[in-house]
């Protein structure tokens, strides 16, 4: 008795289509996981600090300004930009999924578009992160009175930090992005991109076979 294949593979023209879509979904997951991850780093006389895309600071203090009375201000970093961003990598991937199980034109031009969206808010959060990174240098400070003077001559003593002699080069970590905050703008504008190509062939294929029927 011959038995019937009951399986259906994918053509393969299906799964070409639908492949940007797939990559556009799996992106925005990444992108999520990457915006919690450390975007900014610096360092000063009272520890080191590193943001994420949220604004959140993780701090590690030195205890330079326990005696002082003219604490540096602390910083004060904006997190709206990845409010938004988060937003529109949610309606990315909704949108992606419905395209890629639907096949659905719509929701893969919506897809297109929230990848741009989702990209230039990646930017813009970058941009103000680096943006903030003298205001976080400058919370990491010892402080301009005695009290900070007699902590920087307790470490000198304890070993623990070098006094800065007039005249004696002191070396400072630098502060900046980090490679996450590269990656993530590299992720976003090549989910973009990917979407984008997909979505104007298959807009020109419409109008191609708009104007057929026309013709």
């Amino acid at each position: 008795m011959a038995m019937v294949q009951l399986t259906h593979p994918v053509p393969a023209r299906s799964f070409t289509e639908i492949w940007p879509y797939i990559v556009v979904a799996a992106s925005g997951v990444v992108l999520l996981f990457m915006m919690f991850q450390p975007w900014v780093t610096a360092s000063n006389w009272n520890g080191s600090a590193s943001v994420n895309a949220f604004g959140r600071i993780v701090h590690s203090t030195r205890n330079m300004t326990i005696w002082t009375q003219s604490a540096p201000a602390s910083a004060r970093i904006d997190g709206v930009w990845a409010i938004l961003a988060t937003i529109a990598i949610l309606v990315e991937v909704m949108a992606a999924i419905q395209a890629v199980l639907r096949r659905n034109e719509l929701s893969g031009s919506v897809a297109a578009i929230a990848a741009i969206v989702v990209t230039l808010l990646v930017l813009i959060d970058v941009l103000n992160l680096d943006r903030s990174t003298p205001e976080i240098v400058a919370s990491l400070g010892k402080g301009n009175d005695l009290g900070s003077q007699l902590a920087l001559v307790v470490g000198a003593v304890r070993g623990t930090s070098a006094y800065p002699w007039p005249g004696k080069e002191v070396p400072l970590k630098t502060s900046g992005l980090t490679l996450w905050a590269l990656a993530s703008m590299l992720v976003a504008a090549g989910s973009a991109v990917g979407v984008l190509m997909r979505s104007w062939r298959g807009g020109l294929r419409a109008i191609v076979a708009v104007a057929t029927r026309l013709v």
